[in-house]
Order: structure tokens, then sequence, then C-alpha cells
């Protein structure tokens, strides 16, 4: 805020008091890499060597602009052999899909392993992390989660997918379509988000998003036969406050303490990697225990919504990834307070 990069009035509604930056040292696909290296070391006991799929989810530039895709990359850095991988360029919603897309895969037959990988790095010349979208600083971070059909500490009894395309201008504006590749300085999301809400009003927007999140919530309860109030954990994708309050909070009805705000506000938004990030840190910090149920949500443009309902069997002894940053003693202090 002293610098001018970040208006007072966006902190007092977002309350967000810092972001993770990544240096220029490690390229984004490399954060992916480290990501899934972690989290393939924490499953060595069930996977081993075989994994069939490779899911890379992300919403921002993964260091080339076209012609390459990062997922197999991914693939070859950690040295799998006989898989398939692809990217998946579903927004915020995208890590999320990701398991949708995996499940539907590993239950049809199809292997027995699954690594999903996200990661993103929102900086300039073409991104500005504190003011590029309404709501939501961004942070950089990398995540990775390995499903099986063989064993692991959680399960996933059910998920399900769904998309309200009419709330798809609200990403793409009304600027005319382009015809090449380009970095534009600082793009902003707020433009295109602008042009729409001025035209159908931001009533409208709520409205439907709130029409389709409960839509998708209603299809995985009914599944499971479980209500909101029996999880104890309900994680969403980090935003500010505001957003969170107008997106989650109140149409789930849910108090902030359940979720993990007060981690996310220190986190930022990490493209499509905060709901593996936000079971990891439940996980590490020992959040939840045998029997707990967590309930997960991923939105993303489009307008698409993906939700898990996942069931902790068992808390692994997993040193922490997801907690604290290296901040100076005065920042840190204002953290803490």
């Amino acid at each position: 805020m002293a610098a001018g990069n970040y208006p007072a009035n966006d902190n007092d509604t977002n309350k967000i008091p810092c972001l993770p930056v990544a240096t220029d040292e490690v390229p984004v696909p490399d954060m992916g890499v480290i990501a899934g290296r972690k989290a393939l070391d924490r499953a060595a006991a069930v996977v081993g060597d075989q994994v069939d799929l490779i899911l890379h989810a992300s919403i921002y530039h993964q260091g080339r602009d076209h012609h390459w895709n990062s997922a197999p990359y991914i693939q070859r850095e950690l040295g799998i052999t006989d898989a398939f991988a692809l990217n998946l360029e579903g927004m915020s919603n995208g890590g999320m899909a990701a398991i949708d897309l995996a499940m539907a895969q590993l239950e049809a037959g199809r292997g027995t392993s699954a690594l999903i990988t996200t990661a993103d790095r929102f900086c300039p010349p073409g991104f500005d992390r504190w003011r590029g979208s309404y709501g939501i600083p961004f942070g950089d971070g990398a995540t990775a989660l390995v499903l099986s059909t063989t064993g692991g500490f959680a399960r996933i009894h059910a998920v399900a997918s769904t998309t309200d395309a009419s709330l798809e201008p609200l990403h793409r504006g009304t600027a005319p379509f382009t015809t090449a590749y380009g970095v534009v300085a600082n793009e902003n999301l707020r433009t295109p988000k602008k042009s729409y809400l001025e035209e159908v009003g931001s009533e409208s927007v709520l409205q439907r998003a709130e029409e389709t999140l409960l839509s998708a919530v209603s299809k995985v309860l009914d599944r499971t036969g479980h209500r909101v109030d029996d999880f104890a954990r309900v994680l969403v994708p980090n935003m500010g406050h505001g957003m969170m309050e107008a997106q989650f909070f109140k149409p789930l009805n849910i108090p902030a303490e359940r979720t993990l705000w007060n981690w996310g506000r220190h986190a930022g938004h990490m493209g499509a990697g905060d709901l593996s990030a936000g079971v990891a840190r439940l996980v590490e910090k020992k959040e939840v225990g045998p029997g707990d149920l967590v309930l997960m949500i991923g939105t993303g443009g489009g307008y698409s919504v993906t939700v898990a309902v996942l069931e902790i069997e068992s808390v692994p002894e997993w040193p922490e990834t997801t907690t604290d940053f290296d901040l100076p003693a005065d920042v840190r202090d204002l953290v803490r307070a």
C-alpha cells in the first residue's frame, strides 16, 4: 500500500496482509515438479513407481507462450514412464476438475494411480497480483496430490461437477477476439468483469453463481447422504474476505472459522491449487482426525464448480510445507496480529 501497488480500500475489503511471491530462480513448471516429487515421496508406500495419469492445472503463464505442454515436462522431470500426461485449462477450478476426471479414469479401470499438479506465478509484466481482479489477490505456489485405488490416508466418497455457461462472458468481456498470443502489461481481469457487470448487474451474477454452487453441493451430498453441518471443515478457494463471504460463507451458511480462511488470507489465491493445498494444510497441522469429513469446493471461470466429499481415514506424520513464510520480523508480527 505504501508503494501505491495496493489500494487501501481493497485491503479493507480483502483483509489480506501478505502474499507469497516466487523468485526468478525456479521456473513455474519446476514448481510443479517440486510439489509432485514431494507428493510422490509421501505416497511411495502405496503407489511406488506406478503412475498412470498426470494432470497439470494452471491459470497463468507456464514458461512458453504456445505449442508446448508443461504436463509432459513434469512427467519427464519426475522420471515417470508409461503414463498419460495432460494439461487442463479449468481456470481456478482446474485442480478440482482434475480430481473429477482422474477419478473417472481410475474407476473405469484405466489405471490405479494418478498425479495431479498445479503451479502458478503471478508476476509482472503480465500480471498484477494485487489489483488484477476484483476481490482476489493472487499468491504464487505449487501443489500436488496422488489418487490411488489401492490405499491412502483419505477416501473420496463422491465428486460432482457442473457449469453455468451463462456466466462465461464474465471473464471474456465485450472486446473482440484476437488472432495471436501476446503479453499485455499488467493484465487486468477487472476490465472484462466490469463490462459484464455493468451490462447485467452484480446481483444477477451472484445469484447465478450461488445457484450453481448449491446445485453442485446438493448433487454430491445427495449421493453420500450428508449435510453441510456434518463436515468438520469446508474448503473453498482462497479469496478476499468480502468475495468469500458473498460467494461461500453466506450461501452455505457457514462461518469463516470452518474454512481455512485464516491460512488462505496469508497464501492468496494460488490459481488451481487452493483446494489441494488446503488438504495438505489440514493434515500437516493435524487439524483433522480419523473419521472427519471434509467438503472440498472448487470454482472457476466459465462458471464451473466441482465438489468432493473427503473422509480422513488416518493422519500421516508429514513435515509442514504449507505453513509459514520467510517473513521479516515486523511483517510476521503483523500477520500474527
